[in-house]
């Protein structure tokens, strides 16, 4: 293996674990992006968009940088403002995991809270995260990525995790993943479909509103968006063959399921995923020829240990379900 010169070299070429289940005609693979250097897959949305912006001469050194974020991507452009000289602020509210918070701390950046104040003043509060990034960057002369709007997200995955699976598993039958910024899945999923004949499989929590006006809470963050709420220009929802719901208690114990019996600690975009593979599959007919499905696993469940693997706070959202459990204990093996 050859050395590494710094942080940015170690991101992308995530491992692809085969995972394996009741149902012989179908092959279950894991791309499991919580190997990156921060734990997810924004890994590669804060380099390609960083990368962007030093090519394009908006983004200098000591310049300070402003980005709304649920967690993973703050906690990414942290580390690599920390290894690359800037300065970093993340705009955050009050429903982003105390996890991610400290580890964007622990790496030097800081945080903006939307305050009760600024959250009055109408729209969501991730269009008002997005709102008061942009304006802080303006005031102070920094700079606001927007990893909402800005194409090279999506074009980053299109170039690193697209082209990943394709070499890992060139006859990939369908790709599941879930939609926050719409990057990840949108860029992958054109890879993949331009290179073969993958179909793509868009999840996002049950009350988020991507493909639907109406919505209710969830505790589920990063994938998702709440009704009424500005949707990201970077969702390319022409290259999605199905799009689907997966609930908070369904996430949460198929991600303390995965961690109990399997081993595996992974975030609740994750539990989404692996859920969801189980329906779907178990839906299908049986198939003389093999198929395989991909599966994202965005993140590392490290972030989520204050609640869906918080046996009290599981416990008072009453999210615990030994149903769920004794079902992915019949699939998964």
């Amino acid at each position: 293996m050859p050395i590494k010169r710094n942080i940015d070299e170690l991101i992308g070429n995530t491992p692809m674990l085969k995972m394996p289940t009741v149902r012989t005609d179908w092959e279950i693979y894991l791309k499991l992006e919580y190997f990156n250097p921060a734990g997810s897959f924004k890994d590669r949305t804060a380099l390609a968009l960083m990368n962007a912006a030093e090519k394009s001469g908006k983004l200098k050194k000591g310049m300070e940088i402003f980005e709304s974020s649920s967690g993973n991507t703050a906690k990414t452009l942290a580390m690599l403002s920390a290894s690359r000289g800037y300065r970093f602020t993340a705009v955050v509210d009050n429903h982003a995991p105390s996890d991610k918070l400290n580890s964007i701390l622990a790496y030097g950046g800081k945080l903006h809270f939307c305050t009760e104040e600024e959250d009055s003043k109408g729209g969501h509060l991730v269009d008002v995260r997005r709102n008061i990034a942009k304006k802080l960057a303006k005031e102070k002369g920094g700079i606001n990525l927007d990893q909402y709007d800005n194409p090279e997200n999506p074009l980053g995955f299109y170039n690193t995790l697209g082209k990943e699976i394709f070499e890992q598993i060139p006859d990939t039958d369908y790709l599941i993943g879930t939609i926050g910024t719409g990057s990840s899945l949108s860029g992958s999923g054109r890879y993949l479909k331009e290179h073969g004949n993958t179909k793509i499989i868009a999840l996002e929590p049950k009350g988020s509103s991507h493909f639907s006006p109406v919505g209710h809470g969830y505790f589920i963050s990063g994938p998702g968006y709440p009704a009424g709420a500005i949707l990201p220009k970077n969702i390319n929802t022409s290259l999605f063959d199905k799009h689907d719901y997966v609930s908070d208690k369904e996430a949460f114990n198929t991600m303390r399921f995965f961690a109990h019996q399997k081993g595996l600690l992974v975030g609740d975009s994750s539990g989404m995923v692996l859920y969801y593979a189980m329906k779907f599959i178990k839906g299908e007919p049986v198939s003389e020829k093999i198929k395989k499905i991909v599966l994202i696993i965005g993140d590392s469940g490290e972030s989520y240990l204050s609640h869906a693997f918080n046996d009290n706070w599981m416990i008072e959202k009453e999210l615990i379900d030994e149903q769920i459990n004794q079902e992915l204990g019949k699939f998964y093996i």
